[in-house]
């Protein structure tokens, strides 16, 4: 066999790992009788194994069809490139980014499988391993990496979480265990592959997060899809003073924080509190309200008169405050028409209207436009 029929089949018996069961075999029939033209070997008739013509020409032509016509895998080399890339301030925070940028044949379209399970290691060892300082738009580009991994190697991707997240967790301090936070908010999948003992360790570092670590670590978010963790979430906010929850509800507006936001506004205790709080607190939880949430609402809103004089109703401000819920609370109110007009219908007779609000309710056919004098009297000439 020529030197370079016997380097041809080198090269792709290198790579067996990566293609399928039959090419597999195939490629091990010609390594081993490649091997035997290389180091001559005598069979029992005493012959020497020498391929025909015919016969090498069919292994060149099995070894390029079931390998060498295939782009190159990129191996060991790309992992460390990869992991600089992700921790470049290029490199995007969103998920649908990061993947098409990852998915490309440059990056983790060719690589080796080995590569892209290595590369998923030491992004989580960056996270949970790395004493360095890892800022939110670092933690969030990681995470998209992560994302990307998980959707063109999903196989890999889980492989990794189950085999290695947990013993990261295990042996991280409290500070690296906080990261896990923002990760489980942009990997949800994430939670299934962390033992129990170490849930009971992440509700322990809750109940003692700051309310800026509640904040930064996107604790809010968090407890809107995982249950568990709300339960400490809800149990850490019953420890907070009014201020802290107030700037948490600022800064955090969320599903499970949308009943603390009710309680604020339906509690003002005067005119600029009242607009204040449906601006601050309302409004930016109103997307999040449901059905009862919007009967409790109103329920409160107008039995706020223990001042003497209802301070909501009677705010200033207080019409946009309603528009502005209105239009945002369409999303999850089932109900919204029937609660809002049985809201508006109930205001009239206890002598409240509001233009703009109004407006809105007209041109949803909830409320019939209302006519001046002028326009009823030039209606009766026509």
């Amino acid at each position: 066999m020529l030197a370079f029929e016997r380097e041809i089949l080198d090269i792709a018996c290198d790579e067996l790992e990566f293609i399928t069961p039959i090419e597999k075999t195939h490629l091990e029939v010609l390594k081993f009788d490649r091997n035997v033209c290389a180091h001559p070997t005598f069979s029992v008739d005493g012959n020497q194994f020498t391929p025909s013509p015919e016969l090498t020409r069919a292994y060149i032509i099995q070894a390029a069809n079931y390998l060498l016509i295939n782009a190159p895998m990129k191996g060991k080399v790309v992992v460390d490139r990869l992991f600089h890339l992700v921790n470049e301030e290029s490199f995007p925070e969103d998920d649908e980014k990061a993947f098409l940028m990852l998915s490309s044949e440059r990056y983790l379209g060719r690589v080796k499988e080995s590569s892209v399970k290595n590369l998923n290691i030491i992004l989580l060892k960056r996270l949970f391993r790395d004493e360095e300082g890892v800022n939110p738009e670092r933690l969030n580009r990681i995470c998209a990496a992560l994302g990307a991994i998980s959707r063109i190697h999903p196989a890999i991707y889980t492989e990794v979480l189950k085999s290695k997240l947990s013993q990261m967790l295990a042996e991280s301090n409290d500070k690296l265990l906080k990261r896990v936070f923002p990760l489980l908010v942009r990997r949800s999948e994430s939670w299934h592959y962390i033992e129990g003992a170490l849930v009971v360790r992440l509700e322990g570092v809750v109940s003692l997060l700051s309310v800026e670590e509640l904040i930064s670590y996107k604790l809010a978010d968090l407890a809107s899809v995982n249950s568990e963790i709300d339960f400490a979430f809800q149990t850490r906010i019953g420890q907070l003073e009014d201020a802290d929850i107030r700037k948490l509800l600022k800064a955090s507006p969320s599903k499970v924080l949308r009943r603390n936001a009710l309680t604020i506004f339906i509690n003002s205790g005067s005119f600029a509190s009242a607009y204040s709080n449906g601006t601050h607190y309302l409004v930016p939880h109103a997307s999040y309200l449901t059905d009862d949430d919007m009967k409790v609402l109103f329920e409160g809103v107008l039995a706020n008169g223990q001042w003497g004089i209802n301070q909501i109703m009677n705010a200033g401000g207080i019409d946009e405050v309603f528009c502005q819920t209105y239009q945002d609370s369409k999303k999850n109110v089932g109900n919204h028409s029937q609660i809002w007009k049985g809201f508006w219908d109930t205001a009239l007779e206890e002598g409240y209207s509001y233009d703009e609000l109004r407006k809105l309710l007209i041109e949803d056919g909830l409320v019939e436009p209302v006519h001046t004098e002028v326009e009823a009297a030039s209606e009766n000439e026509l």
